[in-house]
């Protein structure tokens, strides 16, 4: 009877450090899914742009209206003005950024999306492509 008391109460750490592992493990899995959904995010934005001709502290709101007109919407967030334009009707009239949105975005209905220039004073701060608000 001792020694199945001494072999229960030696394991019984064992497994809880079994379960501690795993709750790590999980995190750690979870951080790193979202570091790479990030990291990808990034490098998709960062390729919009490029292919769009647009660069942050470079390019101006005039130079953006003259190449893509009107924004679809404009707004603000934080104090710093966005206009948005609808990737679909940007694809249509940029055969780079149609190439672009094809390679890195294969799977999505670019209907739903819109590019969001985010602009500091005169100047483009940055740009994301964003879903679509819901309606």
């Amino acid at each position: 009877m001792k020694k199945i008391l001494l072999i229960a109460l030696t394991s019984l750490p064992l497994f809880a450090q079994a379960g501690l592992l795993d709750a790590v493990t999980g995190a750690v899995s979870d951080s790193t899914k979202e570091m790479a959904l990030g990291a990808a995010d990034s490098y998709t934005n960062d390729a919009v742009q490029t292919a769009l001709g647009i660069k942050s502290g470079v390019s101006t709101k005039e130079s953006i209206k003259e190449k893509f007109g009107a924004p679809t919407s404009t707004g603000t967030e934080d104090k710093v003005e966005l206009w948005n334009y609808d990737l679909s009707t940007l694809n249509e009239s940029s055969p780079t950024l149609a190439q672009t949105t094809k390679t890195l975005l294969p799977d999505a209905n670019l209907d739903n999306k819109n590019v969001v220039i985010r602009f500091e004073g005169e100047t483009v701060k940055s740009l994301r492509v964003a879903d679509k608000p819901k309606a």
